[in-house]
């Protein structure tokens, strides 16, 4: 019995693959080396791991997440997922290693993760290369939901969102510029909550504002990391995220105006991976 787990910074997704290959779904919530501790690691496992099977007979774990790509903090996860599956095999894997295995097995490909945050990479099939480092939401981030987040609330407050669209969003989150500082540099998971944005720009996106603030968005991302990639127009782009999938039409208009091909855009890497470790196993 083997256990894949992906995890970003909102949620946890973990699937069982049991002896005849059958397959078990189970959710906690995000879990990372920078955030999460031993204990955080245990409690989420304890409270969602099937009541009807044995954590102990689980040989191998295969988890992918933010934050474990460095050999202290991926050992940090090893080290907190040995304490609930004692007997297993335990690996741990960036998250950027996930979208690349997911998107491209063994294949080569530049991999972009669009989700709460945003990470981009060359994979040759076997290990990863950063041409541009991830700096995080403050400093980076492009193309991600917290960095989308951040282009709207920096234009409701700066007065240049069209009238009707500054009324809609006021009215749906009753905006406080103390609040969001708040929210934004006192409090947990500040690129969550400006990603939490993100479906108000999906709803308005026929809006004009909102159609080129979300191009400008994906065209720095490209000015800034995958410009920079030179296997890009030889091997194409594959994306991995929620953000990527919901705005995939706004990524291929940007591969057609660029010059380059957009090979796959998957909302969830999970089910991808985990038949790339079946098949390892076999």
């Amino acid at each position: 019995m083997i256990v894949v787990a992906d995890s970003g910074l909102t949620k946890t997704d973990w699937r069982i693959v049991l002896p005849n290959k059958s397959i078990i779904p189970f959710e906690t919530k995000g879990l990372s080396p920078f955030f999460s501790n031993s204990e955080d690691y245990n409690n989420a496992l304890k409270s969602a791991f099937p009541s009807h099977l044995n954590p102990s007979e689980v040989s191998k774990i295969f988890f992918y997440g933010s934050g474990c790509s460095g050999d202290e903090k991926g050992a940090l996860a090893q080290q907190a997922l040995q304490s609930f599956f004692v007997k297993a095999e335990s690996n741990a894997y960036s998250d950027i290693l996930a979208a690349a295995r997911a998107l491209f097995g063994d294949g080569r490909g530049v991999i972009a993760i669009l989700g709460t945050g945003s990470n981009i990479a060359y994979y040759d099939g076997t290990k990863v290369t950063h041409y541009t480092p991830s700096l995080g939401y403050i400093l980076g981030d492009e193309g991600s939901g917290a960095y989308i987040g951040r282009q709207l609330i920096q234009a409701y407050f700066y007065g240049l969102l069209p009238a009707e669209l500054s009324e809609s969003l006021h009215n749906r989150y009753n905006l406080n510029l103390s609040d969001i500082l708040d929210r934004i540099y006192c409090q947990q998971k500040p690129s969550t909550y400006l990603a939490s944005f993100v479906p108000f720009i999906k709803e308005n996106i026929s809006n004009e504002y909102i159609r080129q603030m979300v191009y400008n968005v994906f065209e720095k991302l490209y000015e800034f990391h995958l410009k920079r990639i030179p296997e890009l127009k030889t091997y194409g782009l594959g994306v991995v995220g929620s953000v990527g999938f919901v705005f995939s039409d706004f990524l291929n208009r940007i591969a057609k105006d660029k010059g380059f091909e957009v090979n796959k855009i998957i909302q969830y890497p999970i089910e991808s991976l985990v038949s790339y470790h079946i098949q390892k196993e076999d």
